[in-house]
């Protein structure tokens, strides 16, 4: 039976493991070398020339970094591919890998994470790069920017963060491609277990890779998969801005690879099942979660997403202000107050001052972001001990609110 009829799980487990001779470990062991003897004076020739396969310097390759890709490129069926230092140092190399130059426009979802959103609007920008965002759910709109902006470049996450909108990819692909720009889509949020966006025809697939792919919170780092057309590009990056990935790093990230069927499964589970017990609840006065049926992208999620994974976050809007927020945090016993997602550890951060610290306050409310919303990364918990703590903080935090008011009453 070869790789290619290899179910999911068995592909995750297995992907990405070469074969070392004369021994076959069941571990790929760590590789902390910064340089490599070659055999001949010859053979190093056409290994910095890319004639053959191979490693020479560790910023042009590593054993455990190579396994690592290795492994994602099989999973998101690409040509091609790098690992990075960091999920931002991934944004940037797909952006590089597109030819974006001085003058050219690049299009992005507005409702990307906002350091995504920054590093287009400040770096690239002083680049001579033009930055709109806009908002990718009004195809119509969409469609018009496209004519209008003739972006090198279109920007946009599968699963939004942190509305967690599901976007149109398909009709996204074929506007962009009709107008001659380049598709590059964020997967971190939803994983190759719920979509394949070069399937669909994306053009750049990213991924942090401290996140899901990791999924212990111990490891930083990036991978970028593409079609063949990219591969010379990404390695350029690599060599040249040097935001290479660590063996260390790599091997971790790969461990956790491995069992990222077994855990996201179960924390997509959970999170649709804290979703809905939350929204029974009304401890919160909205609930974000794609497959609630009053999400305002549900009908896309349903054909897009598989059955029962909509991913593994929650989004909650309290009500209140930044202090009701703050009290509310602060009142968390379980849940930890803490600024990522895809831990086995159920995390929750505050966009105000994290993730979209750096948007104003009316970019935000054009977004849809309120002073008063959450993001909730759901882990391994059993989900009746989350819901049970967001309710009681949800119920501190508003109990100190009244008393707020009666105290400025009195």
């Amino acid at each position: 039976m070869g790789q290619k009829s290899w179910h999911r799980n068995t592909l995750l487990v297995h992907a990405g493991t070469p074969r070392l001779e004369p021994i076959q470990p069941t571990a790929l062991p760590i590789f902390p070398s910064t340089t490599y003897q070659s055999q001949s004076a010859e053979k190093l020739d056409q290994l910095m020339a890319g004639e053959i396969p191979g490693f020479s310097y560790a910023r042009h390759g590593n054993p455990n970094v190579q396994a690592l890709v290795e492994a994602v490129k099989e999973l998101e069926e690409a040509k091609t591919g790098i690992a990075t230092s960091s999920g931002m140092a991934a944004i940037d190399a797909a952006l590089y890998a597109t030819h974006v130059q001085p003058g050219d426009a690049v299009l992005i979802s507005q409702d990307v994470y906002g350091a995504s959103l920054n590093l287009v609007g400040t770096i690239w920008a002083e680049a001579g790069v033009r930055a709109i965002a806009a908002d990718f759910t009004d195809l119509t709109r969409f469609e018009q920017l496209l004519k209008e902006y003739k972006p090198r470049s279109v920007l946009m996450e599968t699963l939004s963060n942190p509305l967690l909108k599901v976007l149109d990819l398909p009709r996204i692909t074929e506007l962009v491609h009709t107008n001659e720009a380049q598709l590059i889509v964020d997967n971190t949020f939803t994983t190759p277990l719920i979509m394949q966006p070069l399937v669909f025809g994306a053009d750049i697939v990213v991924h942090s890779g401290t996140k899901y792919f990791g999924g212990h919170g111990d490891a930083m780092g990036g991978i970028v998969v593409a079609r063949q057309e990219y591969h010379d590009r990404l390695l350029q990056y690599l060599k040249l801005r040097g935001a290479v990935l660590g063996p260390f790093e790599a091997w971790l990230i790969h461990r956790g690879l491995r069992t990222l069927g077994v855990r996201f499964e179960r924390q997509c589970q959970n999170a649709a099942q804290i979703a809905e017990s939350l929204r029974r609840s009304q401890s919160f006065p909205r609930v974000f979660y794609p497959l609630l049926r009053d999400h305002p992208t549900y009908s896309t999620a349903k054909r897009l997403l598989p059955s029962a994974l909509g991913g593994a976050v929650v989004t909650l809007d309290l009500g209140g202000s930044k202090e009701t927020v703050f009290r509310f945090l602060n009142h968390l016993q379980l849940v930890a107050s803490a600024t990522t997602v895809g831990d086995i550890y159920t995390l929750c951060l505050y966009p105000v001052v994290a993730s979209h610290r750096n948007q104003t306050s009316e970019e935000r409310a054009n977004m849809g972001i309120t002073d008063s919303m959450v993001r909730v990364s759901v882990g391994l918990e059993d989900p009746q001990d989350i819901v049970a703590d967001l309710i009681q903080a949800a119920k501190c935090a508003h109990e100190h609110q009244d008393d707020s008011v009666v105290m400025q009453q009195d």
